[in-house]
Parts: C-alpha cells; structure tokens; sequence
C-alpha cells in the first residue's frame, strides 16, 4: 500500500515514455490534498511532493514521449505543464481557461505536441505544446535520472533531518 496522499486520490498515471531509461517503476498521483505526488513502485512513499496548486488537483498525466514532463489540472481552471529536468518547486509552463471554475480531465495525444483538457461544465479545449517543450532531447533521459538521485538524496537528508529532530525532542 501506498501513503502519502491526506485527502482523496483524483488521478493516477504510470510513465510510459520510451527511450534510453526505463522509467515505468515511476507514477504520479493527483489529489483534493492540492498536491500531485511522485512515486516509484520501489517505495510506499512518495519521492516527491508537488504544492503549487491553490485548489484540489482532479488529474494528472505523463507526456507519452518525454521522460521528464507531466501535466495536471485543477479546481481553479488551471493547467499545468511541469518538466522536472528543469524545475521541481514550479511547473514550466500554465494555462489558465478563463471562466471556467474546474478543470477536471487531461489527456496527451499520443505525439506528445497537444494536450486536451476538459472542464466541469462539459467543454474541452486542447492546446498545441511548444516543439522545445514537448520533443525530448536525446539527453533527457540521463538528465531525468540524474533529476531522481537529487530528488531521493534530498528525500533522504529531509528524512534524516526529522529523525535528528525528533531525538532532539525526546
């Protein structure tokens, strides 16, 4: 079982991109917690925590060809594109719909070049992704892995650093 998530899971998507890596242990999950998480099957925990929504996020998908880029959407009619080679604490790129209250459902094409989203009140709008964002480089499965290691040695110096901190209470 995995825990992480403290409200309802809206979204869950397994990394399907094909390239020099093998990336398929990774998933990533949407939440009403405003949070999209980070996993590997390896871990019941998640590896890393997206907070840059201000609203429950219902989806969340991986680009079909790029190792490192995924998009969600939230109650607050936002979408987001986040390449993790380039930043971990902001998405790279977002979309707001304007007079929409919830956007609810994303969806790559299959080029990775659109993603289509859908809204609450039953409209749908798909949005051509710039070639420099959605066509990987050949390096980008070396640049994701290294993205992994940073992200799991932090993970583990924040673990420590709670455990040094704990003793310190006791």
């Amino acid at each position: 079982m995995f825990e992480g998530h403290q409200g309802p899971v809206t979204g869950i998507n397994c990394h399907m991109a094909v390239g020099q890596i093998d990336f398929s242990h990774l998933f990533v999950t949407s939440s009403f917690d405003w949070t999209v998480k980070l996993w590997s099957t390896k871990h019941n925990k998640p590896l890393y925590s997206f907070e840059d929504n201000a609203d429950y996020v219902y989806d969340v998908m991986w680009s079909p060809v790029h190792p490192a880029l995924f998009a969600c959407v939230d109650g607050m009619g936002r979408l987001d594109l986040w390449n993790l080679n380039n930043d971990t604490e902001v998405p790279t790129a977002s979309a707001a719909v304007e007079g929409t209250s919830a956007l609810n459902r994303v969806r790559w094409a299959s080029t990775g070049r659109e993603v289509a989203v859908g809204d609450s009140e039953g409209h749908v709008w798909v949005y051509d992704v710039s070639e420099q964002l959605a066509v990987p480089h050949s390096d980008e499965w070396a640049r994701f892995a290294r993205t992994l290691v940073e992200i799991r040695a932090n993970r583990a110096d924040a673990e420590e650093g709670s455990v040094v901190e704990l003793s310190a209470q006791l």
